[in-house]
C-alpha cells in the first residue's frame, strides 16, 4: 500500500513540474486568440460566445483536458483554439478530422524564392485559412461555423510561427537538432514552438498587456484573401535568413539543410524574441480583422 501511494505520489509530482513544457506549446495560440478576441467590438464577442456554446459537450471536454483544466470547465475562445492540435491525438475515434494534419503548415520547394498563390492550391495553411474564412462567413450558426471559427483561429496561430512555412524533409526544422538542449527544445521547430516564448518570462497576462502596447503602433489592412501569401512569405523569408540557423544558401539560392547539428548564437534569443512578439502581435490583429469580416 505503502510503495502504490509513493509511486502515485512521484508519478503526481512528474506530471506537476513537467506540466510547463506541455503548456508552453499552446501558449502562443493562447495569447493569439485572446488578444484578438479583446480588440473585437462587443457584438463580434458575443456571436463567438455563441459559437462556443455550439461545440459539443465531447469537444469542450476534449478542449479542457488538452489545456489540463478540468472537463466541464467554461470553454473560452483562446483555448478553443487549441482545438486543432488536440483533436489530433483523437483521432481514432473522430476519423473525419484526419484530412486536417497537412493543414498545419504549407511545404515547399528548398529552391523557391517566394511564396505566392500557386504554391499551393489545396490541403495546406494558406488554403485552410481561405477556406474556413468562407465557411465561417457563409455557414449558419452551428458547429459546422463553430469548427471554422477554431480552425481559423489556430491557423493564424500556426502561419506566424515561421517554421510552419519550410520543407518537408527536415520536417519543419523538427530534424533539425541542437549539439545540446535548449531549456526542454532538442531542436528548431521545437524551440519556436516554445522556448523562444518562454524566454520573455511572461505570464499570459503580461504578454497581453506588452502586445496592447504595440497593438496601435502598425496598421492592418481590412481582410482579403490573396493576403495569406503574402503571410506566408513573411514567414518563409524568416527562415531562409542565414541568422534563423535553418537554411544554408546556395549559389542557386537553395536552402541546404544544415550538416549535423547546430548549436544557436549566442544572441539568437536577442534576436528572435522581438521578432516572435512580432508574430503573435501579427497574427492577432490579422485575426482580429478576418473575424471582423466573417463573423
Amino acid at each position: 500500500m505503502l510503495k502504490k501511494l509513493l509511486w502515485s505520489l512521484c508519478v503526481g509530482g512528474i506530471i506537476l513540474f513537467s506540466q510547463p513544457s506541455f503548456a508552453l506549446a499552446k501558449f502562443g495560440h493562447k495569447i493569439v486568440c485572446q488578444l484578438a478576441f479583446d480588440h473585437l467590438p462587443l457584438v463580434k464577442q458575443q456571436r463567438i460566445t455563441q459559437l462556443l456554446h455550439a461545440v459539443p459537450r465531447e469537444q469542450q471536454t476534449i478542449i479542457n483536458r488538452y489545456n489540463r483544466l478540468k472537463k466541464n470547465a467554461t470553454l473560452t475562445f483562446a483555448n478553443a483554439c487549441t482545438w486543432a492540435d488536440a483533436i489530433k491525438k483523437h483521432q481514432k475515434k473522430h476519423p473525419q478530422f484526419t484530412q486536417y494534419k497537412t493543414w498545419h503548415y504549407l511545404n515547399v520547394p528548398r529552391d523557391l524564392a517566394r511564396i505566392t498563390q500557386p504554391t499551393c492550391t489545396q490541403h495546406c495553411l494558406t488554403q485552410a485559412i481561405i477556406k474556413h474564412q468562407t465557411k465561417l462567413k457563409s455557414a449558419p450558426r452551428s458547429w459546422q461555423s463553430a469548427q471554422a471559427l477554431l480552425f481559423l483561429g489556430h491557423w493564424l496561430g500556426d502561419l506566424h510561427q515561421p517554421l510552419h512555412v519550410s520543407y518537408a524533409s527536415d520536417l519543419g526544422g523538427n530534424k533539425i537538432n541542437f549539439t545540446k538542449k535548449h531549456g526542454h527544445c532538442k531542436n528548431l521547430h521545437w524551440y519556436w514552438d516554445t522556448c523562444l516564448i518562454k524566454e520573455a518570462n511572461r505570464s499570459k497576462k503580461q504578454w497581453l498587456i506588452y502586445l496592447n502596447k504595440l497593438w496601435h503602433k502598425s496598421y492592418t489592412p481590412p481582410y482579403q484573401a490573396r493576403q495569406v501569401w503574402q503571410w506566408a512569405n513573411e514567414s518563409y523569408q524568416l527562415v531562409r535568413k542565414p541568422s534563423f540557423q535553418y537554411c544554408q544558401l546556395n549559389n542557386q539560392n537553395m536552402c541546404l539543410r544544415p550538416e549535423g547539428k547546430i548549436k544557436l548564437a549566442n544572441d539568437y534569443t536577442q534576436q528572435y524574441l522581438p521578432v516572435m512578439e512580432q508574430q503573435l502581435l501579427k497574427a492577432a490583429q490579422r485575426l482580429t480583422r478576418i473575424l471582423e469580416q466573417s463573423l
